[in-house]
């Protein structure tokens, strides 16, 4: 199951490749100036060190950026038809506002209801946003959520652990996620654009799918969602790749920018295939009273390293933070959260739960820092995580820069086995192991579906925890 697209140029990462990306893409040449600065600070920019406190957990050793192609020539693929069955069901699905594809590193398909057109809403990818909405996306790309003009993540405040130890400020000399941001940068390529004017309420969800099996093929996939005052809707988006013994390379960025009473809920899927290195870089920007509920789903790939923030910048902004993974095999998990009060009277409510078998590893890392500025801040964060085997593992982290002294801020961490008892019980009363094993995992889980508001996404989770026990 191949789609074929035009013939991919070159290996490996060069200004040259960035040169012939712009031009074939016919940008403007604000974009290429663009670019070329995010190439120049990924020269710039050292590779991570072994005592990097962020890149510790993740060794990079086998992680090969010679040899991967850096963009898929720029002929639309032929239909969706060669999709694998569950996502031509995507793009078929009639419940949907919208529905956009990307296969490889070009557009595939794109649908928006008639009426939402209408009203001013643009919901294309990037690429054709670049060309068509030029000023429109120029203002918001890489430049607001996603950003090169700072390392976030430096800072000499002082920071506290889970155990409650005082710790010195910041992460020392990380390079947080700058490295393979500016490599983003570079090469982004495909994605989703989403414009929602101003009080523009769209009832019925987005859909947008990024699926790749080219070989060898780097993809780099941008998302920015910008939502006008008063605006609201839903979008899902699904990432995934053909399974082979090739090494892929996956570098997405996000973008959510929310203006004042904006409301927003976004769901992130990812379920690449165990080939694939995947990175990311995900920034939620929330102005006054504004709602975001934001659940990254992390399934598949066999390394992902991400990093994912939410600054609260204006008061009344309220977020729910939720994260969904499951590693079997050899997966390797690494997540960095962010929940950065930078005004006061703002809420965030972090929650995230996984489960781990065979030799699957989870790195939970979450900050929650407040802002001197930020009186009344209310920020949770929890991670749990359930061991199914003897040599799966988890480490959690989670720590506090706290600059205000009006605040509630409290976060805690688990990680252990199923408990025997449990397992006991419901053997005990006729149900096989593998099948006790799918109820405690969902009981696990409960707590976190609960928070999840489309049903369309508790069923998809649901059924990856079936298939992930062998049911």
């Amino acid at each position: 199951m191949t789609i074929k697209t035009a013939t991919l140029e070159r290996a490996g990462f060069s200004r040259q490749a960035i040169e012939e990306l712009s031009a074939q893409n016919n940008e403007p040449e604000w974009m290429r100036a663009r670019r070329l600065e995010a190439w120049h600070l990924f020269e710039d920019t050292p590779n991570p060190a072994a005592n990097d406190e962020l890149w510790r957990r993740t060794s990079l050793a086998n992680l090969d950026l010679d040899s991967p192609i850096a963009f898929g020539g720029n002929a639309r693929p032929d239909a969706t038809s060669a999709l694998p069955e569950k996502f031509q069901q995507i793009v078929n699905d009639q419940n949907a506002g919208g529905v956009l594809v990307q296969y490889n590193s070009t557009g595939a398909h794109a649908r928006l209801a008639s009426d939402l057109k209408k009203r001013g809403v643009i919901f294309c990818d990037l690429a054709t946003a670049i060309r068509e909405h030029s000023d429109l996306v120029q203002q918001y790309l890489m430049t607001k959520a996603v950003t090169y003009s700072e390392n976030r993540y430096k800072s000499d405040k002082p920071r506290t652990a889970a155990s409650g130890k005082h710790e010195g400020g910041g992460y020392g000399e990380t390079i947080g996620d700058l490295k393979f941001a500016a490599l983003h940068g570079a090469f982004l390529s495909g994605g989703t654009f989403l414009y929602v004017p101003r009080n523009v309420v769209i009832e019925m969800p987005l859909q947008s799918l990024t699926f790749f099996d080219a070989p060898n093929l780097a993809i780099f996939a941008h998302t920015l969602i910008v939502l006008e005052e008063g605006a609201a809707v839903k979008v899902i988006e699904n990432y995934a790749s053909q399974e082979d013994t090739a090494q892929r390379l996956a570098n997405g960025a996000v973008e959510l920018i929310l203006k004042p009473g904006a409301n927003l809920q976004y769901f992130h899927l990812q379920d690449y295939a165990a080939n694939v290195w995947n990175f990311t870089t995900q920034t939620a920007l929330m102005e006054k009273d504004t709602n975001l509920t934001w659940l990254v789903g992390t399934l598949g790939s066999g390394t992902t390293k991400a990093f994912l923030d939410c600054k609260l910048q204006g008061t009344g902004a309220n977020a729910a933070l939720l994260g969904f993974f499951f590693g079997d095999g050899k997966q390797h998990f690494d997540q960095h959260t962010f929940q950065h009060h930078i005004a006061g009277h703002t809420t965030s409510d972090l929650l995230y739960k996984g489960t781990l078998r065979d030799n699957a590893y989870s790195a939970f890392r979450g900050l929650i820092r407040v802002n001197p500025n930020a009186q009344r801040s209310d920020a949770y964060q929890a991670n749990r995580n359930l061991l199914l085997s003897a040599h799966a593992h988890a480490d959690s982290i989670p720590e506090l820069e706290i600059e205000a002294n009006d605040v509630r801020c409290t976060h805690g961490a688990t990680v252990g086995p199923i408990d025997p008892e449990q397992m006991f019980y419901l053997m005990a009363r006729g149900i096989e192991k593998r099948e006790a094993e799918r109820l405690i995992v969902e009981g696990f889980f409960d707590p976190l579906m609960q928070k999840i508001p489309l049903e369309a996404i508790r069923e998809e989770l649901a059924q990856v925890i079936q298939k992930k026990i062998g049911i």
